[in-house]
């Protein structure tokens, strides 16, 4: 039987201890009426029986007590993500403070394009040229591309959210935070769980998981998913939809038990998507803006009805869009990875392999309209990175100082070629023709770090934790960047490459970097420290402070409109962090409180933007001031009711603007970042009746977000309005064996801004909106 998360109640023969919960959340008070109703919320606690299960995370790269951990994190175990119904790791920002995840990366198309931001930083651009500001980690191999980012909660043992720069120890990419997620380990005898789920949109899910021991020293675990579902965007010119999901997942895991001192894993993951793109609809036009905008409104030879693409806006209500261009998003993506372990008596040695590799397509059509305008398409996108990790964990000195050291090299290449079909004005402004803009980027990168953190126990209270992180990033981008002009010498008149001394424009190709091709390498090279002071307390409250710096690399701009005479490239990012917190576990075990507050200085901020002719641009906005607060609580209020509730604050702004040459950077000290809510706030409760030997469960989670600005730009097309989001479930369990749940998400239809872009060069403003209400059934069965 299924049971409520760190309720007195839990599943027979699960791997969770009776009396387990494990739900995190953040509260601050904002107000006066907040703190009250929670104070009146947590008055029940007194009479509640039952207690909190210990959670361990590997937060630290060590197996630790999450009370026992002196950094920020949220922790979500395998029954909490069942419970709470997550199916992706994008659902756990419902329930994390200080976290936003958007499932499209702008100017894309992509179904899967992972944009993840913690408390202000992170990274909209899915280019191969630009990185995440959080990394995500998948059993200690990290992911380094958006493309097919937005991965399955399959087979999970625990998702950790690490808020803050992790860069002692994770490194790469982790200038905001990192997402670890951990698989579950194969048990030792013969055991398996199916679940099928079926909901509206011709909702079809299939999930199985089987654990198959090969012996007395080698385990394993077997994990398959499907998932189908319609879209929910139609486009009514064509008769299809965007926002469908069709996807197959596998993975599997075995662990090899050599001796009592070797152990080796072998890893191994294929997930196949073939969806539509990503469900876009036309949010505004700017007639008049830009090249397009000029076009449309002053070329008689431009198809009746395009220079007023307003009348393509549908109602906010309405989930269409006219767009005709290609539709699609197809990724395969395949991984390996080996790990040898070596336990000796006061240290462990461990290596890490992996090898992962992504391949496919994707496509949009940004003016939504039924007119070919302007679309991008992406056929042949190829990225495969390998990465080695030398690991040394252990203790010194009776256990007083504990120890992580390490040596990291990762490599990638890729390669991606975009084109952009366009709609242009001739020379002479007398007319408008077709034209293809070709962005060709082929990279090779390498990193190779080497990282040591302490921590020494000086007393029973007091504990000092410094870190040291030594990173070396070399990135290499070979290019070619051109605009075609047809055959009767029609070009674009903007670029001095495509006009012969005569000044006669010339048929073939127009540049748009130098001579069209070329290439361009740099080098990054940066220490990072880290400084804690933490004290437990006799009743085991845990006080800390901590100092950590983030480090992100520079790189090279990959997608050009306007003509240039080099390679545009911008420098790395640097944060100084400090962080206090306090973790508080009591009332015989029945409430558990985290809080932290922290400020930052971010600096050379990178952001992405668009040229006076419609090209996304990355370039160094300046230095941010950020604060703010977390707040996390669990509790049992009654025998069987337990409430999670979680609180977020971010208070982020610019104090310097950098002058960027050759452009006008359209921001200014009064702008807001991107994905950057002030205010979040969310709170669950799960009851459990028990009923002889079956259960009823209920749950309802509840989510709210502060106005969120989707572009650095703060375009009043991509505004995010402040949202509320309502989730509820119904679980009875017959028995240990079967689960039958009725679960609805969005209640109330809330429809809003997840992401988008607006392209004020090319006069197009389009987003992406959030799935309507959806509601189903799963069957769920265990052997």
């Amino acid at each position: 039987m299924n049971a409520i998360e760190g309720g007195v109640y839990t599943p027979a023969g699960s791997q969770y201890s009776k009396a387990s919960p494990t739900i995190k959340t953040t509260a601050a008070p904002l107000s006066a009426a907040i703190t009250s109703a929670v104070l009146m919320t947590l008055m029940p606690l007194a009479n509640a029986q039952g207690s909190l299960e210990e959670v361990i995370v590997t937060a630290q790269k060590t197996e630790e007590s999450l009370q026992d951990t002196p950094i920020a994190v949220s922790a979500f175990t395998s029954m909490a993500i069942e419970n709470k119904g997550i199916d992706n790791i994008a659902q756990v920002a419902n329930f994390a403070p200080n976290l936003v995840f958007d499932t499209t990366s702008p100017v894309s198309g992509l179904s899967s394009g992972a944009v993840v931001y913690i408390r202000g930083i992170g990274n909209t651009d899915f280019s191969l040229t630009t990185d995440p500001g959080v990394g995500t980690y998948v059993d200690g191999v990290y992911m380094s591309r958006s493309a097919g980012g937005v991965l399955d909660v399959l087979d999970v043992e625990r998702i950790e959210v690490l808020r803050g720069p992790q860069g002692t120890l994770f490194g790469r990419n982790t200038i905001g935070g990192a997402i670890n997620i951990t698989s579950r380990k194969p048990a030792d005898e013969f055991q398996g769980k199916v679940d099928l789920t079926l909901g509206n949109d011709s909702r079809q899910d299939v999930k199985a998981a089987f654990d198959i021991p090969m012996g007395d020293s080698i385990r394993s675990a077997w994990a398959f998913s499907s998932k189908k579902r319609d879209g929910y965007v139609q486009r009514v010119s064509v008769g299809d939809e965007l926002g469908d999901e069709e996807k197959l997942s596998f993975r599997g895991n075995i662990i090899y038990e050599l001796n009592d001192q070797w152990d080796f894993a072998l890893n191994l993951d294929y997930t196949d998507i073939n969806e539509s793109s990503a469900a876009s609809a036309l949010l505004g036009f700017t007639a008049g803006a830009g090249v397009v905008g000029y076009a449309l409104a002053n070329f008689s030879d431009i198809p009746s009805g395009i220079a007023d693409l307003s009348q393509y806006i549908p109602r906010r209500a309405e989930d269409i869009t006219y767009a005709t261009g290609k539709s699609g998003t197809k990724l395969e993506i395949q991984g390996a990875a080996f790990i040898a372990n070596y336990h000796a008596e006061n240290f462990d040695l461990k290596y890490t392999f992996a090898d992962r590799e992504t391949e496919g397509e994707f496509n949009r059509d940004p003016d939504n309209s039924p007119h070919a305008i302007t679309e991008t398409r992406n056929p042949d996108y190829q990225h495969e990175q390998t990465s080695h990790e030398f690991q040394i964990s252990g203790s010194l000195l009776d256990d007083k100082i504990k120890y992580v050291g390490g040596l990291y090299y990762f490599e990638e290449q890729g390669t991606d070629n975009v084109f952009v079909d366009v709609f242009l004005p001739t020379p002479d402004l007398s007319a408008g023709f077709p034209a293809t803009i070709n962005n060709y980027a082929d990279v090779d990168n390498t990193s190779e770090a080497a990282y040591l953190q302490l921590s020494w126990q000086l007393n029973d209270v007091f504990s000092i934790t410094t870190g040291l992180r030594h990173t070396r990033d070399e990135k290499f981008f070979r290019y070619t960047q051109y605009i075609g002009a047809d055959d009767q010498g029609n070009g674009y008149p903007f670029f001095p490459g495509a006009v012969n001394e005569d000044g006669v424009f010339t048929a073939g190709l127009a540049p748009l970097v130098g001579n069209g091709s070329g290439q361009a390498r740099d080098t990054f090279e940066q220490n990072n420290y880290k400084l804690g002071m933490d004290a437990t307390l006799e009743d085991g409250t845990l006080l800390y402070y901590s100092f950590s710096q983030g480090f992100k690399s520079g790189g090279f701009v990959l997608r050009y409109v306007e003509a240039v005479d080099e390679v545009r490239t911008f420098e790395p990012e640097t944060l100084d962090s400090h962080e206090i917190g306090i973790k508080w576990q009591g009332w015989d075990d029945r409430l558990r409180v985290n809080a932290a507050a922290y400020w930052s200085d971010y600096e050379d901020v990178q952001v992405t933007f668009f040229d006076s002719l419609g090209g996304p641009v990355t370039a160094n906005a300046g230095v941010v001031d950020i604060k703010g607060l977390e707040f996390e609580v669990t509790a049992i209020l009654y025998e069987n009711l337990q409430m999670d509730m979680a609180y977020g604050y971010t208070d982020a702004s610019y104090d310097q603007i950098n002058p960027i040459e050759g452009l006008s950077l359209t921001i200014d000290e009064n702008a807001k970042l991107v994905n950057t809510p002030e205010h979040s706030f969310n709170l669950g409760f799960e009851y459990l009746i028990p009923l002889e030997s079956n259960e009823l469960a209920f749950r309802v989670d509840y989510r709210y977000t502060d106005e969120i600005h989707n572009d650095s730009q703060n375009s009043r097309f991509l505004l995010e309005q402040a949202n509320e989001l309502w989730n509820a479930s119904v679980r009875y369990s017959l028995g240990d064996e079967i689960d039958l749940v009725l679960f609805a998400k969005n209640l109330k239809d809330e429809r809003y801004i997840e992401s988008g872009d607006s392209n004020f060069g090319l006069g197009f403003h389009e987003g992406n909106f959030n799935r309507p209400r959806e509601y189903g059934l799963t069957l769920r069965y265990r052997f």
